[in-house]
């Protein structure tokens, strides 16, 4: 072969693999922000699933089939959730395993005493900025706020409302937009600000079914902090313990309720 076609030949070979790796480049960014925001979808599956199935038994028991009450379906609804989001850490850590990203996603380092200073100053901005902001944006807009209550004295209403947002959310949701999603987007080349921006509104935006638009659109100044943690200290804990505090919240009051 002349020279010259020898050259063009390997020319037109990389530009090949470069469109290829681009493509799959492509592709993989578009399954990082699935798995980001697959719990939501993953839940409303397993509450049909569950819920098809409690129908299915009533018919075959010669019971008549009946859906859920409303207070059921919430419970299923939550319980759903928290599952979901443990199947998609434990998808997202096979898959970042693989990928040999594992290390900058699951980021937990011990905490410092600026970080965890840091943590605290979060929580407590976070705790009156996002009260003020949901009863402004009520007002404004009509809305309400997320429709979240805890009784006290009922212990499986505690156990559940534990479960989620004490022990499951700020583990998870640290991973999968503060762990997984900044990972992600540095390794393609974002700026660490355009990540902050971005990855505030998405976690905003996963929180609008749920709990409706007044509370999603007040989530993007907490969406703000924890991923101004994350960037700031390298590390998960200083985001999930502010998580941990702001979720919290009814716990921590309630001994001042009674």
């Amino acid at each position: 072969m002349p020279q010259a076609e020898a050259s063009s030949s390997t020319i037109e070979s990389g530009d090949a693999g470069t469109q290829v790796g681009r493509h799959a480049t492509a592709r993989e960014t578009i399954l990082v922000f699935v798995m980001v925001i697959a719990p939501i979808g993953l839940a409303a599956i397993l509450v049909t699933i569950g819920v098809s199935i409690v129908m299915g038994w009533q018919t075959m028991h010669g019971l008549p089939a009946e859906l859920p009450s409303s207070t059921n379906i919430r419970a299923y609804g939550m319980l759903a959730y928290a599952a979901a989001c443990w199947i998609d850490v434990a998808a997202v850590w096979l898959w970042s395993s693989r990928g040999g990203l594992s290390r900058e996603v699951f980021l937990f380092r011990r905490l410092t005493w600026p970080s965890l200073m840091a943590s605290l100053a979060g929580f407590a901005v976070a705790l009156y900025g996002i009260s003020l902001a949901t009863h402004w944006l009520a007002q404004i807009t009509g809305g309400q706020g997320p429709n979240v209550r805890i009784d006290s004295h009922d212990p499986q209403s505690v156990a559940i409302y534990l479960f989620l947002f004490v022990v499951t959310t700020p583990v998870c949701e640290e991973i999968l937009y503060r762990g997984l999603l900044v990972a992600w987007l540095r390794r393609i080349g974002w700026r660490d600000s355009v990540i902050w921006l971005v990855g505030s509104l998405i976690f905003a935006a996963n929180h609008w079914i749920p709990l409706g638009f007044v509370w999603a659109a007040a989530m993007i100044g907490l969406g703000a902090i924890l991923f101004a943690l994350r960037i700031r200290y390298e590390s998960l804990v200083p985001a999930w313990l502010a998580h941990l505090l702001f979720n919290a919240q009814p716990f921590l009051i309630l001994p001042f309720t009674l």
